[in-house]
């Protein structure tokens, strides 16, 4: 997938761009991409490379990313970015992806629109919330209802809390949002992210708007020092179930402490979208191997017959030098989301390479074509924009992945 067009720029861009290029190479590695979106202002630091205005081309940053497809457009949603809970990215193509609209198709309050805190086309969340009039009609979440629990962390005027990696699914009329809520800052985990718990929002389109219907604790959350993370949820239209697939993230082993590794798990859904029933462990860490100490970020697919676990493994950070061991396994699973399932190689199937690194957070499914698609995100190498307080933007990519005649899944 082409992320980014490169377009000849001023000797002016050139000027504010030559920090970027001289990383670049030192690495040896092409200058990354320029620009998140077209708004981009590269001669003003506090828009160099864009925001998430709607229906703009984004190209920035998007982590954790979840796609879904309905009829010929793609939805995608990552964990928070652009000052929003739940950024919606539509693409028609895998190529471009347009973000989310505004929730009001009355013109600005500054071009003789109503005051938005008035317009009923706004959800009333953000009517409410203490934003300026531009900010209120230019707020464009997909969830405008977070968890009602969790631990505060004000980031401004809208983002209050914690969440991550989310999941997004139709049952029945409805489509569910699930998230990981950070409900405490201590865990056990090795870069001490804290703890997490489950969450689920609904609402009545793929766009939302989204409003947490968890009530007023977690739908679940293991017992595990830092929690779960990282719901997915899967329908398996062999049982006409939707199942919820997560990371139980395992004990570390400590003095007087035994451990455990961390699993990747899964349960049924009502058609309320809460979870049902046993709990199923899927696949746990191999430690020891390119895995490291964590397995994460688990995405189900039906594909040929055959029920296939995407995960990823290792630690997403980056080292001193800027590369890193987050990659990207596979798996098969011979009952689906109802039984275990097994590694069919020893490596992954994506892993960093030259400029592309890091690669995880994947979310598998069928393209228009009914071919298998991988959707993930990546950081380019020696990128790390600190000034906008992003370290090593993450990118979203998407892979066809083919099955060989042996079986094993590889890039196409």
């Amino acid at each position: 997938m082409k992320i980014a067009r490169w377009r000849a720029r001023s000797a002016l861009v050139a000027l504010v761009t030559v920090t970027a290029l001289v990383a670049s190479a030192c690495y040896g590695t092409p200058p990354p991409p320029s620009t998140d979106s077209d708004n981009a202002e590269p001669s003003n630091p506090n828009n160099r490379y864009g925001w998430f205005e709607a229906g703009l081309e984004w190209r920035g940053d998007f982590g954790d990313p979840h796609v879904v497809r309905v009829g010929s457009t793609y939805y995608a949603y990552s964990s928070p970015v652009g000052g929003r809970y739940l950024p919606v990215l539509t693409s028609t193509d895998l190529v471009h992806w347009y973000i989310h609209r505004r929730w009001t198709s009355k013109p600005a309050p500054w071009a003789g629109g109503p005051n938005p805190q008035t317009d009923p086309e706004i959800p009333a969340e953000i009517r409410y919330a203490p934003l300026n009039d531009g900010d209120t009609w230019n707020m464009n979440d997909g969830l405008v209802r977070p968890a009602s629990w969790g631990l505060t962390n004000d980031q401004g005027p809208w983002i209050k809390k914690d969440l991550w990696a989310p999941g997004v699914t139709q049952i029945g009329n409805s489509w569910y949002a699930y998230s990981s809520v950070r409900v405490s800052w201590t865990g056990d985990d090795p870069n001490n992210y804290g703890r997490f718990c489950l969450t689920v929002a609904s609402a009545p389109s793929p766009l939302g708007p989204f409003r947490d219907v968890s009530g007023s604790g977690p739908i679940l959350c293991d017992v595990d020092p830092s929690g779960s993370i990282g719901p997915a949820p899967f329908y398996d239209a062999a049982t006409g179930t939707t199942y919820l697939l997560w990371k139980a993230a395992g004990r570390r082993t400590a003095p007087g402490v035994q451990g455990y590794p961390s699993a990747l798990k899964s349960v049924a859904l009502t058609t309320g979208g809460l979870p049902t029933g046993p709990v199923r462990t899927l696949l746990t860490t191999k430690e020891g191997s390119w895995e490291g100490m964590t397995i994460e970020n688990p995405s189900m697919v039906a594909y040929g017959g055959r029920y296939y676990l995407f995960y990823s493994g290792n630690s997403w950070t980056a080292a001193s030098d800027g590369s890193s061991p987050y990659a990207t396994g596979w798996a098969e699973c011979s009952s689906g989301p109802r039984g275990g399932c097994v590694r069919r190689t020893s490596g992954p199937l994506l892993r960093s390479s030259g400029h592309i690194q890091g690669p995880g957070g994947a979310s598998a499914f069928i393209d228009t074509a009914g071919r298998l698609r991988l959707a993930y995100a990546y950081y380019w190498l020696g990128e790390n924009r600190r000034d906008t307080f992003i370290a090593h933007p993450r990118r979203l990519k998407v892979a066809t992945i083919v099955r060989g005649s042996d079986g094993v899944l590889r890039v196409g």
